[in-house]
């Protein structure tokens, strides 16, 4: 055979492999079109459920928020209340009822609402009902900067009532000054919001120092000397700070280990963790709201570090208990300027569980709550003094005579341990 036809073969053979190679091909592509599609469809169909879930997390959280808004003893839409009849005595509040803070929020306001629907009930002051014109701000200041500067534009305002936090109240106070109105009963006990400087706030809780004083006292009495501090990054976490450092400083001659700032709103306490755990500290006080703080010691715990935590009222106590796991939560320190929500000892307390189980049998009892309760009864006592001619200026004399500086019923500032009490739920 010749070169020439030998190599003609050659080619041939490799011809009919390619094709016999190709027919396979498509083979495999018809075999298993059905399979890809169906699994395309099937990622389609899974996306677009995760998609649709999103949303549906997004409206669900959005009509929570909508209710909370939007009460027996509130609305978000002002010109609502106003048109009310008779004419309602109208406060405004911007707080947090989204984000991380978020139940800082629902359980404060679950105690105002509370009491100020059954003075409604029972005709309100003079047959006016008291309205909140509610705003969330997510606990982050720029939005409680916004919703007051809708606030102050509307003169039929008696007062900014029941801000939550140092941050966005102190975001909020140069507008209350410029406008007049007060800021009556912050949920807040920052030192840079009291003061003669501060003639626009009108306080009803004990400071922040107040509480640095109880915690600092009872760790270094109790030997703890290597004393860590984790604060929030803010407004609020500094003044808490430098009031623990003033503490530590005078009358114990002591400085903190390490003081780490924390992030608001976030569970990013990692790096925090680790900082704190290289100095060694026998003690944590812990300045942040209750998810950061829960991060923080869930984060040391995993890192082998099990320091004494100590945290301050403003955290929120249930909160911080349903965030953690039990053994974690065991012993932690907080401060409390309101009465045992548990104690029926206190008749203020009696009228409080009275009141929340005649609207929910199965409502929990909780500090924040309670607070908020507390601050409403002293906004009634206010207005009914003030009657019947209600203005801010009546208001604001009624408040300031009406101010026994507290709403501790008689304790400025208590100690509670978490899981070691018998009124702890």
């Amino acid at each position: 055979m010749s070169r020439l036809g030998l190599a003609r073969k050659l080619m041939l053979l490799k011809n009919r492999k390619a094709t016999i190679l190709y027919l396979l091909f498509l083979c495999c592509v018809f075999v298993s079109a059905p399979w890809v599609m169906n699994r395309t469809n099937s990622l389609e169909e899974g996306r677009s459920w995760r998609l649709s879930r999103k949303y549906q997390l997004k409206e669900d959280r959005a009509s929570e928020i909508d209710s909370v808004l939007n009460g027996e003893v509130s609305n978000s839409n002002i010109h609502k209340l106003l048109r009310m009849d008779p004419t309602p005595l109208i406060f405004a509040q911007s707080l947090v009822l989204s984000g991380p803070a978020r139940e800082l929020g629902r359980n404060f306001i679950k105690g105002i609402d509370l009491y100020l629907k059954k003075v409604n009930d029972q005709g309100g002051i003079d047959g006016r009902p008291i309205m909140i014109w509610r705003l969330d701000d997510g606990y982050e200041p720029d939005n409680a900067y916004n919703n007051t500067s809708q606030f102050i534009s509307y003169s039929q305002l008696l007062g900014l009532f029941g801000y939550i936090g140092t941050p966005t109240t102190k975001a909020s106070l140069p507008l209350a000054k410029a406008a007049g109105i007060d800021i009556i009963s912050p949920f807040t006990g920052a030192s840079v919001l009291r003061g003669g400087n501060n003639a626009y706030t009108i306080h009803h809780r004990a400071s922040y120092a107040d509480e640095a004083k109880r915690i600092v006292d009872y760790l270094v009495n109790d030997g703890f000397v290597r004393i860590a501090i984790g604060y929030q990054n803010d407004s609020y976490g500094k003044d808490v700070l430098n009031s623990l450092i003033e503490e530590l400083a005078d009358p114990h001659m002591l400085s903190p280990v390490i003081s780490v700032p924390l992030v608001r709103n976030s569970r990013d306490t990692g790096n925090a963790a680790k900082e704190i755990k290289a100095h060694n500290p026998d003690a944590l006080i812990a300045i942040s709201t209750y998810q950061t703080v829960a991060s923080l010691i869930q984060n040391l715990n995993s890192q082998g570090s099990d320091p004494q935590v100590m945290t301050i009222s403003f955290t929120g106590t249930k909160s911080l208990i349903k965030e953690l796991p039990r053994h974690t939560s065991f012993g932690i320190g907080v401060t409390q300027v309101v009465p045992f929500p548990w104690d029926l000892r206190n008749p203020i307390v009696r009228d409080y569980q009275h009141d929340l189980r005649h609207v929910d049998s199965d409502a929990e009892f909780d500090f924040v709550s309670l607070e908020g309760y507390l601050i409403a009864r002293k906004l009634v006592s206010a207005l009914r003094k003030a009657s019947p001619v209600i203005n801010r200026s009546s208001l604001r004399e009624a408040l300031l005579e009406e101010n026994d500086g507290l709403i501790s019923g008689g304790v400025e500032v208590d100690l509670v341990f978490l899981g070691t009490d018998p009124w702890q739920p």
